[in-house]
């Protein structure tokens, strides 16, 4: 039986200062320096100028040991963090936020060899996982998300886990691995983007210039299709899945330069919201990749090609839902040894021109949502285009 344990200490700043001021040039026909009478005076953007502070000091022992064919890990954290952040583009009242909080996240597994080719992994464990800083800031930021804005949430609790996994793993031959693995994670304090049901600033100043043109109030109503979204636990939540993973050589059929593998990862969950059950935003509910590798060592040379494939992925919040389509993508390499020093390496990405298709369902009221009385409808297609790279290796 072996013994760890240990402090972890780590301290994390970001001081961000971004300024903008107009500058009074006309008809200038070229790119030049401009001089500093020419600018008005500089002024921080929305959210330009903040500091953020992260202080960790992480505690842990863990225990390990082999009973015959099981090995065993069990583990004890207490991660403490202490946080504070101050924008001094925000309100008053919200410019400085501080924050701490303890952690315990205990974490058991065992591997069990049931022979010389198979094993059997189980674990257990609690995870966290911290906001990230960006969804701390308490500015309000123009036109963050496509038309609408952003305002970040300094109470975000971090988001907590409980999870299991149980997997079987099989050697096929000398090289050779298959692999299936069922997993669980019970999550509490679930962060994700939310509407905080205002309008955006840019949609109160258009529905403002509608009035003024005389619209009625009414008409004018059509122009309040942004609004202000912000960061928040919406409740706790449940994800599963199973992972299939395939990686060999066909040497077993006498093609040893050539290998093949697979990946194929299937995954569901549940959180409640304002209309009810859903899975979570922006989850794909699969994930796939296979390939093949190929070898011919007379002549120093190797190819390959591997294809990805992700399923939809659905995201819900009040106002607004969109479904996301992702095409597959087909990349192709070719490597060859030059020198008894250099490998010449050509790779060819994206060759379906693989594209994101979104189509969105926009509503002007909860209600509307409710009663699935559509205010717009939007599809936007979004393709990158194929592309090439060729790189040369060196070894002195």
């Amino acid at each position: 039986m072996e013994l760890e344990f240990g402090v972890q200490y780590s301290k994390k700043d970001r001081d961000t200062s971004v300024f903008e001021a107009e500058a009074e040039v006309e008809d200038e026909p070229a790119f030049r320096a401009l001089l500093d009478s020419e600018y008005e005076d500089f002024e921080p953007v929305d959210g330009g100028l903040n500091t953020i502070e992260e202080t960790r000091i992480d505690p842990y022992i863990m225990l390990s040991g082999e009973n015959g064919p099981a090995k065993w890990e069990a583990g004890l954290r207490y991660e403490t963090t202490d946080f504070s952040i101050t924008d001094e583009t925000a309100d008053a009242d919200a410019r400085t936020n501080d924050k701490d909080y303890g952690i315990l996240l205990p974490s058991a597994s065992v591997r069990w060899a049931l022979s010389d080719s198979d094993r059997i992994t189980a674990s257990v464990a609690r995870t966290v996982r911290r906001p990230n800083f960006d969804y701390l800031s308490p500015a309000l930021l123009g036109g963050e998300y496509g038309d609408n804005d952003f305002i970040g949430n300094p109470d975000l609790e971090p988001e907590t886990a409980w999870g299991a996994d149980l997997g079987f793993e099989r050697r096929l031959g000398r090289r050779g691995v298959f692999g299936v693995n069922v997993f669980y994670r019970d999550i509490t304090d679930l962060i994700e983007l939310t509407n905080t049901g205002e309008y955006s600033e840019t949609a109160l100043e258009d529905y403002e210039d509608a009035i003024d043109d005389g619209a009625t109030p009414e008409e004018a109503a059509e122009e309040l299709v942004s609004y202000v979204l912000t960061a928040e636990n919406i409740g706790d939540g449940q994800v599963w899945g199973v992972e299939f993973d395939l990686s060999t050589p066909l040497d077993f059929i006498g093609m040893e330069h050539t290998g093949v593998f697979l990946n194929y990862s299937w995954l569901d969950s549940s959180v409640d919201d304002a209309f009810g059950e859903r899975r979570f935003n922006s989850q794909s509910d699969y994930v796939f990749n296979v390939g093949f590798t190929q070898d011919i060592p007379s002549w120093g040379a190797a190819f390959g090609a591997t294809y990805r494939k992700q399923g939809d992925a659905e995201g819900r919040i009040i106002g607004e839902e969109v479904v996301t389509q992702y095409g597959g993508d087909l990349e192709i390499f070719i490597e060859k040894q030059v020198a008894s020093n250099v490998v010449l390496r050509f790779t060819g990405s994206n060759l379906l021109d693989s594209s994101k298709d979104e189509t969105f369902n926009k509503f002007n009221t909860i209600q509307d949502q409710i009663d699935r009385d559509f205010d717009e409808y939007e599809i936007e297609t979004e393709t990158a285009g194929p592309w090439f790279q060729l790189v040369a290796r060196m070894a002195f």
